[in-house]
């Protein structure tokens, strides 16, 4: 529970101040209307305001002010809002009050900050003053950081890209340390990943019902086309992501002289974990995208094909036109030639004579018939897959024993899933563990089948002790039950 409540007012005050920037909008929202305001939307003309300014940034044009913001608005909204010149200057002026104080004085915001347990006030500005022309006594005005931001909060790029970003902040918080922060962000990018799985659901479900033309196809392919180039993108990162992480790991394990060290070494390996199940959701997501785009084809050729149906009636097309009008042969063998086959006629050729011909000397070894031997690359794949399956066996069997440090191999296999138990890899898993018992993570042992099994250990010991009898957990598998026990790291005998 404290853990839960230590990550839950985590960045309470830096949420409040990302908050407190958009009052300003907010105010010109619920801004009192008279007769003359009652047709303008001062929140949409607000926003309008702070992009146009925006935009002068990025073109570099300083020298912009209440006229120039005036001469903006009428040309934007002056066709549906039917107001003069001189009312738009007003209303420009007013929302330049309302962005930055006529005196000068910043905005501010008091707020309890739940995280710090104290008050906080925070002073920000949306607009700052970029200069004064005294000649014509004009003032000048720019974005300050608190418009730039208050822009980016409203940019979609920012939702597309939030693993990549997320991905980014983890490696820099890894590299300063911050390995608390990092597992925060990790957790925040494992709801991203969800997020994004509905996104895609919704997205076939749309797929399914509205592709009925070549545009809409070409709409849908082109959407899902962008998603798999992104999740590609990132599960590259990914990738590079958990090699940092493990190598950071390795270098933590060297010196574990004090509580400090062995406390980051335990949250290292809990991030390796929770990396690698962010990792696993996301692989989900690129496999996901590809059937995506094999359903977008199948649509498409499915609404080809139905509307090929209902346009085209064969006996008032064809026969119809055959039978009731005369046609000359010519035209008849036309117009059935697109229902038949391509004609076929087998022959032999005389330069089949001087093809190459297959000669084998008496001396030539005869080629061998055993079988073929395993590859390299098979091999490897196979380790990979038996590597995965002894992590996800070794996750349930800890979820099973929670806070327990010992539980029998008969009790263990009734309370774990069906599908594990009936699965061959969970017996060689246990085999393995035997003999290597105790076994525990080894940072040197990279590559190792129960390398990712014995690392979410967290540190820990485990021990398996033969028992005499022997159980039958299902039809097809017998072994001998044992003891399961996981010592802590200062109670290793």
């Amino acid at each position: 529970m404290e853990r839960l409540m230590d990550d839950a007012v985590k960045g309470y005050g830096e949420r409040i101040k990302r908050l407190a920037i958009m009052d300003p909008l907010f105010r010109l929202k619920y801004r009192k209307k008279n007769g003359e305001d009652e047709n303008i939307d001062w929140f949409s003309i607000g926003l309008l305001s702070l992009l146009f300014f925006f935009e002068c940034m990025l073109q570099r044009q300083t020298k912009k002010g209440v006229p120039e913001l005036a001469d903006f608005l009428f040309e934007v909204c002056g066709n549906r809002l039917r107001l003069s010149r001189t009312r738009f200057f007003q209303i420009a002026e007013t929302i330049v009050q309302t962005y930055r104080d006529p005196t000068g004085k910043r905005q501010e915001e008091v707020f309890f900050d739940w995280e710090t347990q104290s008050t906080e006030a925070y002073s920000f500005s949306i607009l700052k003053t970029a200069g004064f022309d005294k000649t014509e006594n004009r003032q000048y005005y720019m974005l300050d950081e608190a418009g730039i931001e208050l822009i980016f909060a409203t940019k979609e790029y920012y939702s597309e890209f939030r693993i990549s970003i997320n991905q980014l902040l983890i490696r820099k918080q890894l590299e300063k340390g911050e390995f608390s922060n990092a597992l925060t962000e990790i957790h925040e990018m494992r709801i991203a990943v969800e997020t994004i799985r509905e996104q895609m659901r919704r997205l076939g479900l749309d797929v399914v019902r509205n592709i009925v033309s070549d545009d809409t196809y070409m709409k849908y392919m082109q959407i899902v086309k962008v998603t798999h180039d992104r999740l590609e993108r990132e599960d590259e990162e990914f990738r590079e992501l958990y090699n940092f992480v493990l190598d950071t790991t390795k270098k933590q394990s060297v010196d574990l002289q004090t509580s400090k060290d062995l406390k980051a070494y335990e949250q290292l390996l809990q991030i390796s974990k929770e990396l690698g199940e962010a990792h696993h959701l996301h692989q989900q997501l690129l496999k996901e995208s590809i059937r995506l785009k094999n359903k977008a084809i199948d649509a498409a050729k499915q609404a080809l094909y139905s509307i090929g149906l209902q346009t085209f009636h064969f006996d008032q097309e064809i026969v119809s036109r055959l039978v009731s009008s005369p046609l000359p042969p010519i035209a008849s063998n036309g117009l059935a030639s697109a229902f038949t086959s391509l004609n076929r006629h087998r022959s032999w050729s005389l330069l089949t004579l001087f093809d190459k011909q297959r000669n084998l000397s008496s001396n030539t070894d005869q080629p061998n018939s055993a079988y073929p031997e395993v590859d390299d690359e098979y091999m490897e794949e196979n380790r990979q897959k038996q590597q995965k399956n002894f992590s996800l066996i070794m996750r349930h069997i800890l979820e099973v024993m929670k806070d327990r440090r010992e539980i029998e191999l008969r009790e263990l296999v009734d309370m774990l899933p069906l599908q594990i138990v009936n699965h061959r890899s969970f017996y060689d898993f246990c085999l393995i563990l035997h003999q290597r018992s105790p076994a525990k993570w080894e940072p040197d042992r990279e590559g190792d089948l129960l390398d990712g099994a014995l690392s979410q250990l967290q540190g820990d010991t485990f021990v398996l002790t033969e028992c005499k009898d022997i159980i039958e957990p299902t039809s097809r598998f017998k072994i001998q039950n044992m003891q399961l026990e996981r010592r802590e790291k200062e109670n290793e005998i």
